[in-house]
């Protein structure tokens, strides 16, 4: 969101200066054709055809020629945790050592010959900016040797004849992304006699989440399994102890390339790809494509177009990505926020960072910066859902694990980012990272979006009533509203974790009303104080929603309504039913009832509300997502109170029929069941499944309409390509026209060895 300024900084010591990432291209870009004079434009090819470094020379000589690099690939990409990857090649991580065999023409004389390995880095390699890195082989064994700023190592671990084996560390703070390497040598006393080889595949180095110095690291292994090296994990979209399964695939093709790509399109400088908060802000923009030819673009609304995917058919990652890479980086359409935060996670894990998808229910969204959410009622009780600002039943985005340099010390860890930025953050549309201490702590004067996410999980909701004049007055201030059930998956486990308390104090702790407190002082509206109003609550709501009703049947609503105070009251009790949707914007009206209650003081009355399937049929979105608006209004004194409420109704279940253990490179059948135990005919039904290492995502279109009672069974072949004796996970969504978001998934998959005694390269 944009940086609001403020009046002064009484009580915040020593605020921190913010820092901006050098954004290369962006800075181009806004010149236009007006370069010339105020930047140098010479171009990336001029400049590297001027540099005589990194030109290849084999002119005669009796220097060491080399004749073939090898780069252990199998070694280093197992013990850098690169080896799951599909695509091919050398991929390493930061800050760890890796071992390569140069073999020459002839015999290595350590007391004649000079040998220089080099790395280059980005479009423009220049020693002077740190993208040149060249280190001198002392070429005794076992003698350690640096480039010029002792941040990159190399140490020669043998010499027999011809051939050199050396281990090289990377720095802890390299820029990540595609190294080209070379290996000079010459002669001590000839130093005519240089000659240059350059490896033409690339080597590839990431974050690395095992390494102590960088700034990503994570000290449990368990950890990094689950943050960086999972494929697939859970996504909540509804409050339950289960989550959505999501295939994020961070390993499979071309997720790698499209990653890199995406780092370069947002035009980071080379010092802002060393930085994984430089990284994420790219990347927060990027995955959605408000800004630019992102990888998603989001669509919210009742209807789609035929020729897209709608959001809740995606399965996982991969098929946005690879749609995304095969249609020339044009956005894929559709996704939501869940969809961005597994897109978002997949795009972390696989460049290094430890990444996961969380979820924050009754999520608000503040449009003024108020850091307070407001809801609008009419004197006799109906919501103007217009005015609100819209609280989302929930709303997905991440966090990531790292070290704040940027920051003052005590703000390390878990940072929320948000690829459904709702506001823009500096001009871009994306959010964070923020810190989860900062959030909780309200210090939202701090980098980045902190105002703007701590409203989402801890701003008061602020109920006003607009009369008849057009003026409006605060009729009820909810503390409780807004930001709970915060979930993300167990580590090791499909099971959820709550994380609310690591965003907030427990709600209505002395600590939370202090943060609270502390933070209104930042606000656009602090002026009116509204924490200084006296709003008594005198009736207090209790729904039962109809969770357990099947959706398309008749439907029962019932409201336990107290009088929370000494004397007896008569009230108007007004009960709204809306078709809506999750982001909690509100569609058309089902039903309006109202009933005239007398109640005692101390006392409770419950009132049911009846809705026919006819009713609401018609009205109806397939996420069978609605909107309870309840006020209560006194009318001995005119004062109201109101709830709301958002629920789903029951949906019939996907069923996935696989074996526990399959045999890699072998067709194993799975088969899909869903049964319709609606009373509606489902058309235009399809089933989308997909499985990382076992199965290329495949949709199947089902033709014909299923009607009520009807069973669907569709099969599709497993082929295994490596084996995983840790368990591979068969993920698979059900989406009609009539309803979507139905989910399947099976985990624990076994790949065991052939029976016919094939096995993967890698095992």
């Amino acid at each position: 969101m944009p940086r609001r300024g403020r009046e002064s900084d009484e009580g915040v010591e020593n605020p921190p200066k913010r820092h901006r990432y050098n954004l290369r291209s962006r800075a181009r870009k806004a010149l236009g054709e007006q370069e010339e004079g105020r930047i140098n434009t010479l171009s990336d090819e001029e400049l590297r055809s001027r540099s005589t470094i990194l030109k290849p020379t084999d002119k005669p000589s009796g220097a060491l020629k080399v004749t073939f690099v090898d780069y252990q690939t199998k070694l280093n990409r197992k013990n850098h945790h690169t080896h799951e990857f599909e695509k091919t090649g050398n991929i390493l991580r930061r800050g760890q050592v890796f071992v390569i065999r140069v073999i020459f023409d002839r015999e290595v004389k350590p007391e004649h010959d000079v040998i220089i390995l080099q790395f280059t880095y980005g479009t423009r390699p220049q020693e002077s900016k740190g993208t040149v890195i060249r280190i001198p082989l002392n070429l005794k064994p076992s003698t350690r040797s640096s480039d010029v700023t002792g941040t990159w190592f190399a140490e020669v671990q043998s010499i027999t004849e011809k051939v050199i084996e050396c281990g090289i560390t990377s720095a802890s703070d390299s820029s990540i992304g595609r190294y080209q390497f070379y290996v000079e040598t010459n002669l001590k006393d000839n130093k005519e006699s240089l000659r240059r080889f350059e490896e033409k595949e690339p080597c590839i180095i990431l974050f690395n989440a095992w390494a102590k110095e960088d700034t990503v690291y994570m000290e449990k292994d368990e950890e990094r399994e689950e943050y960086v090296l999972n494929e697939t994990g859970r996504i909540w979209t509804s409050r339950s102890y289960f989550g959505r399964p999501w295939n994020f695939g961070q390993f499979d093709d071309p997720v790698l390339d499209v990653a890199l790509q995406l780092l370069s399109d947002g035009g980071l400088s080379d010092v802002a790809c060393t930085s994984p908060i430089s990284v994420i802000r790219c990347i927060s923009s990027l995955c959605n494509s408000c800004d630019s030819d992102g990888v998603l673009e989001g669509r919210w609304t009742s209807e789609y177009p035929e020729d897209c995917t709608v959001p809740w058919k995606w399965t996982g990652s991969v098929p946005i990505i690879r749609e995304y890479h095969t249609n020339g980086n044009k956005p894929v359409r559709y996704g939501q926020c869940w969809v961005f935060s597994g897109l978002t996670t997949t795009i972390c894990r696989c460049l290094g960072i430890p990444t996961r998808s969380v979820t924050n229910f009754d999520s608000a969204h503040d449009t003024d910066s108020s850091m307070t959410i407001d809801s609008h009622w009419d004197e006799d009780g109906e919501p103007i859902e217009d005015m609100n600002d819209s609280v989302w039943n929930f709303h997905v985005w991440n966090e990531s694990w790292f070290r704040r340099l940027d920051l003052p010390e005590g703000y390390d860890g878990w940072q929320a980012h948000d690829a459904t930025p709702q506001e823009a953050s500096e001009g871009v549309m994306r959010c964070g990272p923020a810190p989860l201490k900062a959030i909780k702590e309200g210090h939202v004067y701090l980098c980045y979006d902190i105002p703007f996410i701590y409203a989402e999980v801890n701003g008061d909701r602020v109920q006003w009533v607009v009369k008849k004049d057009g003026t409006m007055e605060v009729s009820q201030i909810n503390r409780f509203a807004v930001g709970s059930f915060i979930s993300t998956k167990k580590v090791g486990s499909s099971y959820r974790e709550d994380v609310t308390l690591m965003y907030k104090y427990p709600e209505g702790s002395e600590e939370e009303r202090r943060v609270a407190q502390f933070v209104n002082r930042y606000s656009t509206r602090r002026k009116q104080n509204i924490y200084k109003l006296d709003t008594p609550k005198e009736l207090d709501f209790t729904i039962t929603p109809p969770e357990e009703t099947m959706i398309g049947d008749d439907l029962e609503i019932k409201v336990a309504v107290k009088n929370m105070t000494k004397q007896s009251r008569i009230v108007s009790l007004t009960l709204t039913l809306v078709n809506a949707y999750y982001t909690g914007v509100s569609g058309t009206r089902v039903k309006t009832e109202t009933f005239k209650e007398s109640i005692g003081d101390k006392d409770e009355k419950v009132v049911r509300m009846q809705v026919n399937g006819k009713e609401y049929q018609p009205r109806m979105n397939p996420e069978g997502r609605f909107q309870l608006f309840i006020s209560g209004k006194n009318l001995e004194t005119g004062r109201l109170q109101s709830k709301q409420i958002t629920f789903v109704l029951k949906k019939p279940e996907l069923v996935i029929q696989v074996p526990k253990t399959v045999a890699v490179y072998e067709d194993t059948e799975a088969t899909i069941v869903f049964k319709n135990t609606t009373q509606l005919v489902l058309t235009q039904a399809e089933i989308a499944v997909e499985a990382s290492g076992l199965l290329t995502p495949n949709t199947i279109a089902i033709s014909n309409p299923i009607k009520p009672g009807d069973e669907v069974k569709e099969m599709v072949i497993l082929h295994p390509r490596r084996r995983y004796w840790w368990g591979r996970e068969i993920i698979a969504t059900f989406t009609s026209k009539e309803i979507v978001d139905i989910e399947a998934s099976v985990e624990g998959i076994k790949v065991v060895k052939s029976t016919n005694g094939e096995d993967s390269d890698d095992d």
